[in-house]
């Protein structure tokens, strides 16, 4: 396991990275251009932009993954093909509701952009396309690949988006075009080189029976998803109601900040993935003994990160910024817990994936997102946007405990206890630091 971590790990992190840091960077030019109210205006429509991909997918783009290794040999393009126009169908009928239902949306979130609700509506629908082809290439462990791909888009994208709105003055609407122009573009690249690798071919084909089991199996993460889009992205819904688009702006500053994290746990959780799967079939004790190995250095090297970027919190934010988005320091250690809590589980879902676990995601994302939306209603109007940061962490934590629960009885008693203690304690440290705050 440690060597395929090795092997790819390095350029999946350099593709995140990459992205990420050139994220960063421009959003010290984003932030300038763009007032605090107008930031939170195109954070507005961002979130929106993950309702649509969620709507869209369906997940069925992750579920496809359980079964792509059983019909890789055979069947795959077949299977692919039904996956893809599977999404476009449901892309298609997520275009026609979105034209119905844009007045209403558009206006609540800023009068008059409808011209920008529309670009999100469709490159919404490209982010879908772009997580369905490039999870075909981690399937396949073609990290050169993913690098190259994750390069070229993050180039158009901030590329495309600094000239639109330095040079074409549209604003907001050029930073959301960027975006849908890298999507798109990328979309057209990767088709080619699955061509001519032979990686997929898209044929004129729908199997029934194949659509049918990957949405079943998909169908509790489906619920799931809903549910965590749909109460985990209401902090900053209740922050424009409570405050107003400034503070979403600066709360989704430090949001963004703080979630760079899980470049670094998604990259490893990329890499070994289809090598779990594989070894489980062919060895499952032997596998499931050295993902639990590895999941001891891979927790205590999540949690070092996140100290240390917590305690450079306000300098961090002060590079990327200007004093406008300053209190952003102030919300990014809490996010920065909840997403190491958001790399923790990564380890039991895996498991639980293997073994087809999957009926709970519904109920889980329902307790605990639903907790954190009852967090940010009760929080957000006494202690601001350090309160949604605050009730991001509960979320997240209680989402990766419950998962870290279910796993166990699949996991040896030393690995166990191990995640009791560390649950606790961090469970303890996060309280005793919000509390101190006030």
């Amino acid at each position: 396991m440690i060597k395929s971590i090795l092997s790819h790990v390095p350029k999946y992190l350099t593709g995140s990275v990459i992205a990420g840091g050139t994220t960063l960077l421009m959003t010290k030019y984003y932030t300038t251009v763009f007032s605090p109210a107008q930031f939170g205006i195109l954070a507005l429509y961002l979130v929106m932009l993950k309702y649509i991909t969620t709507l869209v997918s369906l997940n069925m783009d992750s579920s496809a993954t359980r079964f792509y290794f059983d019909y890789r040999e055979t069947k795959r393009d077949e299977y692919l093909s039904t996956i893809f126009w599977f999404i476009t169908i449901l892309a298609i009928i997520i275009i026609l509701f979105g034209i119905v239902f844009m007045d209403f949306i558009s206006n609540w979130i800023a009068p008059n952009t409808q011209n920008i609700y529309i670009v999100t509506l469709l490159a919404g629908i490209g982010a879908v396309y772009i997580s369905f082809l490039i999870r075909i290439l981690y399937n396949e462990q073609k990290s050169t690949s993913v690098l190259k791909h994750t390069i070229f888009q993050t180039f158009i994208n901030h590329l495309s988006s600094f000239i639109f709105i330095s040079y074409f003055n549209l604003g907001i609407l050029g930073r959301i075009s960027g975006q849908g122009l890298g999507y798109f573009l990328n979309v057209f690249t990767l088709l080619r080189e699955f061509s001519t690798q032979n990686l997929f071919r898209l044929k004129l084909t729908f199997n029934k029976a194949m659509a049918s089991e990957t949405f079943m199996l998909a169908l509790p993460s489906i619920i799931a998803s809903f549910q965590t889009v749909l109460f985990i992205y209401l902090d900053r819904i209740f922050i424009k109601h409570y405050i107003g688009d400034s503070a979403v702006g600066v709360y989704t500053l430090g949001y963004m900040l703080g979630q760079g994290l899980s470049m670094v746990y998604e990259a490893i959780s990329q890499a070994i993935l289809p090598k779990v799967y594989n070894d489980m079939n062919k060895n499952y004790e032997k596998a499931k003994k050295e993902l639990e190995h590895f999941s001891y250095r891979y927790y205590i090297g999540l949690a070092i990160i996140t100290i240390i970027i917590s305690l450079l919190s306000p300098i961090i934010v002060s590079l990327f910024s200007n004093d406008s988005y300053s209190e952003a320091s102030s919300v990014m250690p809490f996010v920065m817990a909840g997403f190491m809590m958001g790399g923790f589980y990564k380890i039991p879902s895996l498991v639980l994936g293997y073994h087809k676990v999957v009926w709970f995601y519904p109920f889980l994302s329902f307790f605990s997102f639903g907790i954190n939306a009852l967090l940010n209603w009760w929080l957000i109007p006494i202690y601001g946007i350090v309160g949604a940061g605050f009730a991001s962490f509960v979320g997240l934590f209680l989402y990766s405990m419950v998962l870290q629960i279910l796993s166990f009885r699949y996991m040896s008693k030393k690995y166990s206890r191990y995640n009791i203690y560390i649950y606790l304690l961090i469970l303890i440290l996060i309280i005793g630091i919000f509390w101190r705050n006030f």
